[in-house]
Order: structure tokens, then C-alpha cells, then sequence
């Protein structure tokens, strides 16, 4: 939702400052990218074979981003998305973001830059996963890991240029690489043991706190909301969801309630995919249709956008995503069964189709 509020803030005229203070909202993708580290972690087996783990994976986040990357072409484009038809290739392959010219990043559905980051992630997770856990301390490597983003970011801001540090620092799945890194540390240090000495409650608050850092940040050195680069945005806020992380997931472990536990939040959390892929698709219908009207017009459309889009992001999921992952994962397992038989019909391995634990705020959230 912060991703969907600083698009409105960014995309839609006539708002002037009502959004401003979401404008900010992008590091949710940094919280997405540490999330997708920790869920992947908490899930996955030693003994997990990584053939099926790239299968689930496309199972998971392929067949919702087809469908989204054929809608855009039917909705009017934003200054920043385009239909570019050479980029379709990189763009159903996910490889859209190593491409750094020519508007490939954000063609089509722009939002599904962040999933072309994913898939280097997942391509890579089954040797960082046997790596960080033959490492005694995830803790000191999550710590040496942070600093060396916070190094590589600062040289890189103070010796490129604006337009390529955004590329570098921003789109290219290399750097993205170290938040899902991060996740993984989190995820095997309290699967070590380790527990967080504050609660969700003050991680929240510490978080918050950081955002208005960021704001005041904006205001001091510009006059004007959003001027503190993305990079030193995201490591700005990295902390903070380190620490909502490490306290809801210690909030799980001991069966202590909280409001991401219920039934409301765990059915959005579940929807929450869909809703990043199909949101900016709406804002982009919307936006042609509210050009030039006052400011009350927009807030209202602006509000219908949020309804719409959480309508479709749950008709989405129940009717593409959730669907074709279990067909596709039904599929591979029945494949692999053929496989070890030697057989035709081969039945499914007993397993094969669980994707992660159930239950709790993790498992809405499993990438």
C-alpha cells in the first residue's frame, strides 16, 4: 500500500501536497525485497531440491505477471510506461532490468522491474542459502553486509551521474541483491535462536521515526518532499524493517496474537502480490479521465483507484494466481513422480505441492 499511495502522489495531478508525505512509499519495495529473503529462508528445507525450488518458484510469480503484462497494453501509458515490443522478450523473462537503455525497465507494466530483481534472487538463493548457513554468525555477516551497501552506495552517488546512479543503485538486480541477503541473515539468525528485545509495537514506532527523518531530511536540504535519493532512502529505512521482520516473526514463534494475524490482514497480505502488479494498470485508466480537475475531483478518484485496485488484486488472485500456481506446481510434481518411476503415471511425491509454512503474518507474504 505504500508503493500504491506514492504512485498516486507521483502519478496523478491536481493533488498538489495531499500525498505528499507518501512520498516516500518506494522503500516498500526494499521491505519486499528483505521480506522475500526471510520467507524463502524460513521455508526452505535443507534437503529441498533446487529443480523444484526454480519450478515453484515461476509457478508463484510467473503466470500473474503474464496476465498484468497483457493488460498494460490495453490501458493509456505513463510518462515512464511504454509499450515497447523489442523489450516483450526481456520483459516476460524477467531480465528486463539488465537491460539499462531504451525504456526496457518499465515497459509495459512498469511495476515488474522489482520481479526481474527477484528472479536473479531466486536464481542465485540455493548458493547463498548453503553459504549464510554454513556461516556461524548470520548476525556479523548481516552487519558486514549493510555496511557494504552503505559504502558501495555512497561511492557510487559521489563518482557517477544521476541518471546512471539511479540505474546502478536503483533497477540493477546487483545491488538489490543485498536486501534479499539481508532477509536471509535475519531468517537463519532467529532460526538460530536469537530473539528481538523489543516488540512489534516499538519496531513500528522506530520505523516511523525514520520515515520522519526522511521528510524532515526533505524539507531542510530542498523545501520539498522526496529529494533524499532512493539509495540512501532505502538504507535509511532497511533498519526499521529489519526490525518489524525480526518482531512479528518472533511474535509468530511464541503465539503471541496481533493484528497481522487476523483474517482481514492475512487475505489482503495473500492478495498483496496482485495488488503491486495491477495498481499502477489502474492508475493509468484513471489518469487521463482526472487531468485539469480540482483537487477534491482527484482525492476522490484517488480513493476509488485504492477500492479498485484491492477489488481487483483479490479477483486476480483467486482467479489467475492462486489457480494457475497450483496447477503449475500439480504439473511439476506429477513430472518428477515420472521421472524417479521411470513411468508414465507415476503418482504425485507426498509433499511436493506445500509452498512454505501455513499459518501466521509470514505465510500471506510468501513471495
Amino acid at each position: 500500500m505504500a508503493v500504491v499511495l506514492f504512485h498516486l502522489a507521483l502519478y496523478l495531478p491536481g493533488l498538489g501536497p495531499a500525498l505528499d508525505v507518501f512520498r516516500y512509499g518506494f522503500t516498500g519495495v526494499s521491505f519486499f525485497f528483505i521480506l522475500s529473503g526471510f520467507v524463502l529462508t524460513w521455508s526452505h528445507g535443507e534437503g529441498d531440491r533446487t529443480g523444484k525450488f526454480y519450478w515453484n518458484r515461476f509457478a508463484r510469480v510467473w503466470p500473474l505477471h503474464a496476465v498484468t503484462t497483457f493488460l498494460a497494453v490495453l490501458v493509456p501509458p505513463l510518462a515512464s510506461t511504454t509499450t515497447i515490443w523489442p523489450a516483450l522478450p526481456f520483459v516476460l523473462t524477467l531480465t528486463q532490468s539488465w537491460i539499462p537503455g531504451g525504456g526496457f525497465v518499465t515497459a509495459f507494466n512498469g511495476v515488474s522491474w522489482s520481479l526481474s530483481c527477484e528472479a536473479f534472487f531466486y536464481l542465485l538463493f540455493p548458493l547463498l542459502i548453503r553459504g549464510l548457513r554454513n556461516h556461524r554468525r548470520p548476525g556479523l555477516a548481516a552487519g558486514a553486509l549493510f555496511t557494504a551497501m552503505v559504502g558501495v552506495g555512497v561511492a557510487v552517488s559521489v563518482s557517477v551521474s544521476g541518471p546512471v546512479v539511479g540505474y546502478l543503485l536503483g533497477w540493477l538486480p546487483l545491488y538489490r541483491l543485498g536486501e534479499f541477503a539481508l532477509g536471509i541473515c535475519l531468517a537463519l539468525l532467529i532460526q538460530q535462536g536469537w530473539r528481538p528485545r523489543f516488540t512489534l509495537a516499538h519496531a513500528v514506532g522506530f520505523t516511523g521515526v525514520l520515515y520522519a527523518a526522511l521528510l524532515a531530511a526533505s524539507l531542510i536540504t530542498s523545501g520539498k518532499p522526496g529529494s533524499v535519493p532512493v539509495t540512501y532512502a532505502d538504507l535509511t529505512m532497511m533498519p526499521g524493517f529489519l526490525a518489524m521482520i525480526a518482531a512479528a516473526a518472533a511474535s509468530d514463534l511464541t503465539g503471541n496474537a496481533s493484528s497481522l494475524s487476523s483474517n482481514t490482514i492475512v487475505r489482503l497480505g495473500q492478495w498483496s502480490f496482485a495488488l503491486y502488479l495491477v495498481h499502477e494498470l489502474v492508475i493509468r485508466m484513471v489518469r487521463p479521465l482526472v487531468a485539469g480537475s480540482p483537487t477534491g475531483v482527484v482525492l476522490i478518484a484517488s480513493a476509488l483507484v485504492i477500492a479498485a485496485s484491492v477489488v481487483l488484486s483479490g479477483a486476480l488472485h483467486e482467479l489467475v494466481e492462486r489457480p494457475a500456481e497450483r496447477w503449475l506446481r500439480a504439473w511439476g510434481t506429477t513430472r518428477r513422480g515420472r521421472h524417479r518411476t521411470g513411468s508414465r503415471s507415476g503418482p504425485p511425491l507426498a509433499g511436493d505441492c506445500q509452498s512454505g509454512p501455513s499459518g501466521g503474518a509470514f505465510s500471506a507474504t510468501q513471495p
